[in-house]
């Protein structure tokens, strides 16, 4: 959308990302500790039925990032738009990485039993 308003000429050529969105492209310690949270949250809310959870834990971790890369792609920033697949990225791992650690747990716990063989 960025890029479509950009060609129609609509973004004003002095245009910068906010300095609130800042934060969007570097990956810090609360960046991983979300998305593992979220990942976890994902797991325990698709084995308990409760599915809201599972969109808003994804959501919360990975819009934001989404959304920056979209617009500073979009005026041609590459430079943070790198910046900001990097963060997405790092969400998306972390997401995976959480839900699979949280599988793993479960099964050493004895929780989640093995796929019986055929």
């Amino acid at each position: 959308m960025t890029a479509v308003l950009d060609v129609l000429d609509l973004i004003p050529g002095d245009f910068e990302v906010d300095a609130a969105l800042r934060g969007l492209d570097a990956v810090n310690a609360s960046t991983v500790i979300v998305d593992l949270a979220s990942g976890v949250a994902a797991i325990l809310s698709l084995e308990t039925r409760a599915t809201f959870a599972v969109g808003v834990a994804i959501s919360v971790t990975t819009i934001p990032s989404s959304a920056f890369l979209g617009v500073v792609a979009g005026v041609g920033q590459a430079s943070d738009a790198s910046s900001a697949l990097l963060v997405l990225a790092v969400n998306i791992l972390m997401l995976i990485a959480g839900g699979s650690l949280t599988l793993i747990l479960q099964r050493r716990l004895g929780r989640r039993p093995l796929p019986e063989e055929s």
